[in-house]
């Protein structure tokens, strides 16, 4: 027979029994189950059932009608629910307390044992001083007393490691390792989980999950209709026995995962859920008790809290950054505008110039040609002088025409630096990008042929980094092709005992990606190895360098992906350009 039980196990205990006839509940002597409690309405809530299933109502009462934590209008009730109708307590039973004593077994995991832990408790802020009580005093029973100081000195202990990881990382994953360790430390955990919200799909995905050995981890360990029922409910939940709980309708996972006491706790900041810590322990039923879930609720409001203001850390970080980028952003408009109006009044006259400078070219050889058929008419030595002439003319043309090419590839860098475009940021393959753009460097290099020997050794566990992909490929190439050109000027000095050697290397350090481009060439002399990051700065010779290739590199590294990049020399032995990136955007840029 269904039945509500008001304050199970204490002295006050009443049980209201009822059949399928409609029932209602208040505080109005004309009600089938009357409490004179002034938090209830005089006509409260009504309990029916529709085909054999049992619903609460609320009929429109002041304070509220809740079923485990949870306002409802209309909600299915199953056995070993909570009911609240204001501020009274019900639980929703199929037996009577002295039916289920009778029926529990003397090891004490019978049905009452089973059914009277299953506690719900909605997820409110615990005073500290409420939960970490003053030991008592111990007189007449000191172990006891020794025992609970020593309980609470852990408790408090535990709280103060919590408040710690407010100011630990902004990784939010080490935060949740440290999380789950701290609740082995106090609570009979064998194994726990932490499940975040995902923000873009809505559903609760593992972030970490450990056990309390340190073995290894292999696929879901714990209970899907738990994580669920607590999300839902948005209730802490302590399961004393998981396997014999009527509100988890004999789940398939419960009984695959061996669960046996388990309790689950939303992770909840403010108003919204942004998790949910699971823990449970696999060997003995009733192994947690009210105080360890209120215990739990307040450690994991704490830890809440913590990963909260992880959360906020980043999202200030990724603001701040999204914030320098659009000054950045609107200095570099300004900069392309200027740059661009003077390219325009630079162009057009470096193009006269350029062009008078081949028509003068082709002149100087048509007038050799007339020369050659009237020689024999000049004057002695006066064919002399006009080819001497000449060949002055075609020479200064051919400077003016060169020089004015490098005039306009300097005007072409200071557009590319100036206006280059945001790209699109992704997930990609390091290792196969680099590879990539290691072999377009070497295709493209200008100059006589080289042989160079490539030591390539890629991190098989680096993988994907969010990143411009083409922003970072101009990278790779412009390092590589300024390592080809330092070992070409070195062949050309040592000869061919030097055997030219290009050595590529990626490392997955943590949360950073490391890319080590080095080469054997005769490195860079200390005296310019600070300048060399700096626009227009370049050791090669006029016409062979703008000195804006490693200054843009430079800024689509730093700037652009909020990594480093920096050079390390020996003269005469080697350079290697370091470049480190964040394997996930630090600047939120997806």
């Amino acid at each position: 027979m269904p039945m509500l039980v008001y304050n199970l196990g204490q002295p006050n205990e009443v049980v209201f029994p009822f059949g399928t006839e409609p029932v209602t509940i208040g505080r109005a002597d004309s009600q089938p189950i009357c409490i004179p409690h002034p938090s209830l309405s005089r006509q409260h809530a009504l309990i029916e059932c529709t085909d054999g299933r049992f619903f609460v109502v609320d009929l429109q009462s002041k304070n509220g009608t809740f079923v485990n934590g949870t306002q409802v209008r209309r909600q299915e009730l199953r056995f070993g629910d909570t009911l609240r109708l204001g501020d009274l307590h019900f639980l929703f039973m199929d037996k009577s307390p002295s039916v289920l004593a009778a029926d529990a077994s003397a090891d004490g995991t019978g049905p009452l044992s089973a059914l009277r832990p299953q506690v719900v408790r909605a997820v409110t802020r615990v005073p500290l001083q409420e939960l970490v009580r003053d030991a008592p005093s111990g007189e007449g029973h000191p172990s006891a007393s020794d025992a609970a100081a020593t309980r609470t000195r852990d408790k408090l202990r535990i709280l103060l490691e919590v408040a710690k990881l407010f100011s630990a990382s902004d990784n939010i994953d080490e935060v949740l390792s440290r999380i789950l360790d701290l609740a082995f430390q106090i609570l009979h955990v064998d194994r726990g989980a932490v499940l975040l919200v995902n923000e873009a799909t809505g559903e609760l995905e593992p972030r970490v999950v450990k056990t309390a050995q340190g073995t290894p981890v292999h696929g879901q360990i714990y209970s899907q209709n738990i994580v669920e029922y607590v999300m839902r409910q948005s209730v802490a939940a302590l399961f004393s026995d998981a396997t014999q709980d009527p509100r988890l309708d004999d789940a398939q996972s419960v009984i695959i995962h061996r669960i046996r006491a388990s309790m689950c706790v939303p992770l909840k900041p403010k108003d919204d859920i942004i998790g949910v810590l699971y823990v449970d322990n696999l060997s003995l039923p009733n192994r947690y008790s009210e105080e360890d879930l209120e215990f739990l609720v307040a450690f994991a409001s704490q830890a809440a809290l913590a990963l909260e203001n992880a959360a906020l850390y980043r999202r200030i970080e990724r603001e701040t950054v999204e914030r320098m980028q659009l000054i950045m952003d609107a200095k570099l408009a300004s900069l392309a505008a200027l740059v661009g109006g003077l390219a325009h009044e630079l162009r057009n006259p470096l193009n006269f110039i350029n062009n008078f400078a081949r028509l003068s070219s082709a002149r100087v050889g048509e007038l050799s040609e007339l020369l050659d058929g009237q020689r024999a008419a000049l004057p002695t030595g006066t064919a002399e002088d006009v080819d001497d002439a000449l060949s002055s003319l075609r020479e200064s043309t051919t400077k003016i025409y060169e020089h004015g090419q490098r005039a306009d590839s300097l005007i072409h860098g200071m557009l590319l630096h100036a206006r280059r475009p945001a790209g699109v940021r992704e997930e990609r393959d390091l290792n196969a990008l680099v590879a990539e753009s290691v072999g377009l460097g070497q295709g493209g290099v200008r100059g006589p042929p080289l042989e160079v020997v490539v030591e390539a050794e890629y991190d098989a566990d680096l993988g994907r980094v969010e990143m411009v992909a083409a922003d970072l490929s101009r990278v790779f190439i412009n390092v590589v092709d300024n390592a080809l050109y330092a070992m070409r000027q070195k062949r050309q000095q040592a000869g061919p005992a030097y055997t030219p050697t290009l050595r590529i290397r990626t490392l997955s350090r943590g949360a950073q990606a490391e890319v080590r481009i080095r080469d054997n060439g005769p490195g860079i002399p200390r005296e310019l190895a600070e300048k060399i990051f700096e626009p227009f700065f370049t050791t090669k010779p006029p016409g062979q360098g703008t000195g804006l290739g490693l200054s843009l590199s430079h800024e689509i590294v730093v700037q652009g992906h909020q990594g480093t990049l920096r050079m390390e020399s020996t003269p005469g032995e080697f350079a290697e350009f370091i470049i480190t990136l964040p394997k996930r955007a630090r600047a939120g840029q997806r």
